[in-house]
């Protein structure tokens, strides 16, 4: 809001997702989101301002309502969506991968040290004065730092190190330098480090806050925090002011005459008058045919529009149709913990199943060719994707029913399941059934689930039996993982790896998932390595990898020659490729559709970085 989007901009996760849910990290979509200004959508290019003026209620449709606005205990987009129209955070990045200072800028001499300076006229919300260096040295270290992770906070990895000599994590070093001031000491040179969502777009939590629950590790409380519920903390740190939340129904933020960016030297002019909406409002609705008929008779200014109805909007005079690329990866999640089915922890049977799914009928039949094939964990239009490297699946004669059940029988010969004809069964002689959930409210995502089970049929001789559920539902019942009493704490995880796949599974058994899309990171390739490490803090669906990629992850991090770090990613891109860890479909296109007084949006990717400058003609 802006956007309406249906997908997510690489600023905008992980989805969906010890470890509480959380947005802010942007590892996970979840299908269905609309976006609030500064979350998801688009940006605007120009700098007069002779146009914009400060009007009207924009109201943008999402099938799906947030979860919480406690940003330390969610992990859908929604949900971040609600809370970041709210908090600015650290910076953003323009698509020409400039960072532009928002709450802080920063510096560096080697690219290892990093000092972050705060703006001075920063101002937190219910009395709790400015922002200081202090909130967030405080928060770092002993929240997003904390043995074990008290909070769970979901992205604690990346402020550890592994120290390759003890094989134990390692605290980066972080300290208070001045009021504004202070510095992180990463442990080797990391030119990308600004880029990566461990400070792109970070938000904090006051001091006064946090102190009140760290001594006792009071997880619980924190959780409930009434002031971090309401939002009541965010001061002059947004464009948008929290005003009410009716549950599965609206959410309205008003415009911060505050906002502290009015005061700030050398930003383009447009955002000294921002935001240019006097309120914004997420209506939900649920129902797709609904959702559209809204966009269509004007009642909300954005929606996310499916594939098969663009055409239908592309004519319609009062609404404007916008395609744009963006990182979110449509595929198949494979349960390997002990409540999914056991063959999929076998590489040689992901690689068979693979073979499976036309990945171009996807494409061009279902998402009206708004979209490209996923290979693997980056979209072919990134820099770090290397042809060379990237094994394909599910197109030419890489597809088909003889080339996956010869290497499916294989893959399981050693084990109680067999061809019995077109079947494959299992030692009773049963058929194998598996499940397979989507989003109840995307029901072009439906008609992918169906496709594979006719897929998965015809060609592995696999019953497969599409499940429609809501997100959230999906998320608290079947991928919030639960470690037994006695787990090891140094376990990476919470709810998205509660510890080792044979102990920690999920309330609900499930199969295979499609209603989680998992973001690449185009910009910071390495932020996606928590989903290929047994400890990782996304692993909810229990992989444990052949290879070391986290390892080439982390050379290539670390390496400042940047074709010495394409080659390292293109080879890591190319294990991911090899082991199959899920059954990557498509790299789905935004598609949205605005009101024609709209102005703000654009179609490349990561145009959010200035969308709180968006605006009615």
């Amino acid at each position: 809001m802006p956007s309406g989007n249906d997908r997510r901009s690489d600023s905008g996760t992980a989805g969906r997702r010890g470890r509480r849910r959380r947005d802010v990290l942007r590892l996970l979509g979840a299908t269905g989101v609309a976006g609030l200004a500064g979350c998801s959508g688009g940006g605007s290019g120009g700098e007069s301002t002779t146009d914009r003026s400060v009007q009207g209620t924009y109201v943008s449709a999402s099938s799906v309502d947030a979860q919480s606005l406690n940003w330390l205990t969610i992990a859908d987009s929604t949900s971040g969506s609600y809370v970041t129209a709210t908090l600015d955070g650290m910076w953003a990045i323009k698509p020409n991968r400039e960072i532009f200072p928002l709450w802080a800028d920063y510096s560096t001499d080697d690219g290892r040290v990093y000092e972050i300076e705060l703006r001075e006229n920063l101002e937190w919300g219910a009395g709790y004065g400015q922002m200081t260096a202090e909130d967030w040295v405080y928060m770092i270290k002993n929240v997003f730092q904390a043995q074990p992770n008290w909070s769970g906070y979901p992205n604690a990895d990346s402020w550890f190190r592994m120290n390759p000599d003890s094989g134990q994590r390692e605290p980066i070093p972080v300290e208070q330098t001045g009021t504004r001031t202070f510095e992180i000491q990463l442990f080797e040179v990391d030119p990308s480090f600004p880029f990566k969502p461990v400070l792109w777009r970070q938000l904090c939590i006051p001091k006064g806050i946090l102190e009140k629950y760290v001594p006792d590790q009071d997880t619980e409380g924190l959780q409930q925090d009434e002031e971090l519920n309401t939002l009541a903390y965010t001061g002059n740190l947004g464009p948008y002011t929290y005003d009410s939340w009716e549950r599965s129904a609206r959410y309205t933020v008003t415009r911060n005459d505050d906002y502290y960016l009015h005061d700030v030297d050398g930003i383009p002019e447009r955002f000294r008058e921002a935001p240019y909406f006097d309120e914004q409002v997420l209506r939900v609705i649920s129902e797709e045919s609904t959702r559209l008929g809204a966009l269509e008779s004007g009642e909300v200014d954005s929606a996310g529009i499916p594939p098969d109805k663009a055409t239908r909007f592309e004519n319609l005079p009062n609404v404007n149709v916008n395609v744009a690329p963006q990182p979110f990866a449509q595929i198949l999640v494979y349960n390997m913990r002990a409540n999914g089915w056991e063959p999929f922890r076998s590489k040689a049977v992901r690689r068979a199943l693979a073979f499976a799914v036309d990945k171009e009928t996807v494409i061009q039949n279902v998402l009206r060719g708004y979209g490209q094939v996923a290979q693997t964990m980056q979209p072919q239009w990134s820099q770090w994707y290397d042809d060379s490297e990237v094994e394909e699946f599910g197109v030419g004669d890489r597809y088909g029913p003889e080339a996956t059940r010869t290497r499916l029988e294989s893959a399981l010969s050693d084990t109680e399941y067999a061809y019995d004809g077109e079947r494959l069964v299992d030692g009773s002689g049963e058929q194998v059934s598996l499940s397979i959930y989507y989003d109840s409210g995307q029901p072009t995502e439906g008609t992918v689930a169906e496709f594979v089970a006719q897929e998965f049929g015809e060609n592995a001789g696999i019953d497969v039996q599409p499940q429609a559920i809501s997100t959230s539902t999906f998320q608290s019942n079947y991928v919030e993982t639960s470690p037994p009493e006695g787990t090891d704490p140094e376990w990476s995880a919470g709810v998205f790896n509660g510890g080792p796949r044979d102990v920690a599974t999920s309330a609900e058994p499930w199969d295979m998932s499609i209603n989680l899309q998992f973001n690449t990171y185009p910009f910071t390739p390495a932020s996606s390595k928590g989903f290929f490490e047994k400890r990782g803090g996304i692993n909810f669906y229990g992989y444990y990898p052949d290879a070391d990629i986290a390892s080439l992850y982390e050379q290539a991090s670390a390496t400042t020659d940047e074709e010495r770090r394409k080659e390292l990613f293109g080879r890591a891109f190319g294990l991911i490729s090899e082991e199959q860890p899920f059954g990557f479909l498509t790299m789905p296109s935004e598609v949205t559709g605005y009101a024609d007084n709209v102005r703000g949006y654009a179609d490349e990717f990561n145009t959010v970085w200035d969308s709180q400058t968006w605006y009615f003609a």
